[in-house]
């Protein structure tokens, strides 16, 4: 166990400690740093789950399950891929979010400043690959968000185009042949700002307002789809088995990859999220209960889709047959837009209120994207407020460099769809660090002090076995799918693996190269040079408005061992040293 000349907050927890002792170390850990108190705590734990939620629900359960869904049926049907995808949501999105979660929890940080505390200041970098990756999803998501608020808005005042020509010209004209990509991401970053300028105290009430109105859409939605024509037979098709599809690999890693994505599992969000929980919060019962309700929506959405598609078919084709129908619903247009943006206009055209009914879709998809758009900006805006800057101020900051990368991606949406083949793929990697810390720090260690006795012991207790799964089975699935991956795009690529371009193997190898690159250059660096720069950071500091010189709260008879940016080593202090909490 760690001494306790180590770090005062994150010091380890005898088995025996008591709930006081427990809650010194947040006591220590909210005076420390006021800024992340400044950011709030949820108000109730209605709140932390209608937020969580919002955060996991996005436009991949609305329109990238569906099409994944479609893409591993067979002739008979497709339960065998949801019998696999409900085994993964267990073996992989939820013990991610419950890890997240308890981090956030004990450290009060965002990943960078999470993994420096936990294993000291030499494995800063790894957290901050975490915060890199999501910040650099966040960029094109918000592109995705202006798309959605476009066709809502279409579909609204216009009427639905009921050919595929037709539609497929209203999207060229929107995406690449007008201005309004750039703008609507520029008005859905605005808005984001705007939301999380005051941290939880403010996405908190806008939480709870937008996610019921949204799960009250896709209910709608939902049985409004069962009562249509066919309805019985989508679903007979979609809760059938087509057993001998289970040896097919693909359908294994299409299965890992959309919990992985649709959850939101390992992109550092759920750990911010965790920094502003109470200790009567659980990460086990929330860690298992958010996965639950995300894959829930995404069940009933690609329900909702399938009915609607297998109740529309034979008026937008008559004479086709079934292999034409799951061709359409496997549709991947340009940035997978097909079916979403081109196909579901013209199904809800053959129908009475089709208007109506592709207004409440579009809104659906704005609401979940807008949702997990700004919690996405968020936590890559506390990686600032760690470091002392005001919450303003960093919102500002991030909204501008979300909007100016994301211009790429809105004027080319190309360029989209190489950024999300090579950050989306990067979320396995991602993952795989989030392991490394729980080997490092040791996995004993890990569910004692951060789950089974931090807290107010309300929450579930996990056994031995957890560790096993987290430190063997969890891997053993990240490397495997990363493998797959490598291979499955090298067997696909239209050019050599090694050349550059979309789609190709050494565009995603170079671009996490430079990402890692970087990130290990800035730490060592700052290893190196660490009293220069912490005194060049606190004067920079010190020129926000109302924020004193040393804003981090240390005690000044000592220097500031929590906050690595604006250490001292004046006279009368003592000698900043390096510490970590591995034995």
């Amino acid at each position: 166990m760690a001494d306790e000349g180590k770090s005062e907050r994150i010091r380890l927890v005898k088995k025996d400690a008591d709930h006081s002792e427990l809650e010194a170390i947040f006591q220590t850990t909210s005076e420390s740093h006021p800024d992340t108190d400044r950011a709030g705590r949820f108000s109730s734990k209605l709140g932390l789950i209608i937020s969580c939620v919002g955060c996991a629900v996005g436009t991949g359960n609305l329109w990238r399950f569906p099409r994944i869904l479609a893409n591993n049926s067979g002739e008979k049907g497709c339960l065998q891929f949801l019998l696999v995808w409900l085994v993964f949501l267990f073996l992989w999105s939820m013990q991610f979010i419950i890890m997240e979660y308890a981090i956030g929890r004990f450290t009060r940080r965002a990943p960078p400043m999470a993994w420096h505390d936990l294993l000291g200041v030499k494995s800063t970098w790894l957290g901050g690959w975490i915060s890199i990756v999501n910040f650099l999803m966040t960029c094109y998501y918000g592109v995705v968000v202006g798309w959605s608020i476009h066709y809502m808005y279409y579909c609204i005042f216009h009427p639905l185009p009921t050919n595929f020509e037709e539609s497929s010209q209203i999207w060229k004209a929107f995406a690449e042949e007008s201005s309004w990509p750039v703008l609507l991401h520029f008005l859905a970053t605005a808005a984001s700002v705007l939301v999380m300028w005051k941290g939880v105290n403010s996405i908190e009430p806008a939480m709870k307002v937008m996610i019921p109105g949204l799960l009250i859409l896709v209910i709608t939605a939902f049985i409004w789809a069962l009562t249509q024509h066919n309805a019985g037979t989508a679903l007979a098709f979609i809760f059938t088995p087509d057993w001998q599809l289970l040896g097919t690999p693909r359908l294994w890693i299409d299965a890992l990859s959309q919990n992985a994505w649709d959850t939101g599992a390992a992109c550092g969000i759920f750990l911010v999220y965790g920094a502003s929980m109470t200790q009567s919060m659980g990460p086990v019962k929330t860690g298992a209960l958010i996965p639950f309700l995300n894959n829930t929506v995404s069940l009933m959405s690609g329900t909702m889709v399938f009915c609607t598609v297998f109740s529309t078919w034979t008026k937008v084709s008559p004479g086709g047959d079934k292999d034409d129908l799951m061709k359409l619903l496997k549709t991947n247009g340009p940035a997978n837009t097909g079916l979403t943006f081109v196909w579901m206009p013209i199904l809800f055209s053959t129908m009475t209120g089709g208007r109506v009914m592709a207004s409440l879709y579009f809104l659906m998809v704005v609401v979940a994207g807008f949702s997990s758009y700004f919690t996405a900006m968020n936590s890559t805006a506390q990686v600032l407020v760690d470091w002392g800057v005001r919450r303003n101020v960093a919102s500002v900051v991030v909204g501008t460099l979300v909007f100016l990368l994301g211009v790429p991606s809105a004027v080319n949406v190309s360029f989209l769809a190489i950024q999300d083949f090579i950050w989306g793929a990067a979320l396995i990697i991602s993952g795989l660090v989030f392991i490394y810390l729980f080997w490092r720090y040791g996995s004993l260690n890990f569910r004692l002090n951060l789950l089974n006795e931090a807290g107010d012991g309300s929450d579930w207790k996990l056994p031995k076995a957890w560790e096993w799964l987290v430190k063997y089975v969890l891997p053993v699935e990240g490397l495997t799918l990363l493998v797959w991956w490598v291979v499955s795009t090298v067997r696909n690529e239209k050019i050599p693996w090694y050349q550059l371009g979309e789609g190709s193997l050494m565009t995603a190898i170079l671009g996490w190269f430079v990402v890692g690159l970087v990130l290990l250059g800035l730490n060592l660096v700052f290893v190196r040079y660490r009293a220069r720069m912490s005194r060049w950071w606190s004067s920079l500091i010190a020129k926000q408005e109302d924020i004193p010189a040393c804003c981090c709260g240390h005690r000044q008879d000592r220097g500031d061992r929590d906050n690595p940016m604006t250490m001292t080593d004046k006279a009368k202090e003592a000698p900043v040293l390096e510490y970590n909490t591995i034995d």
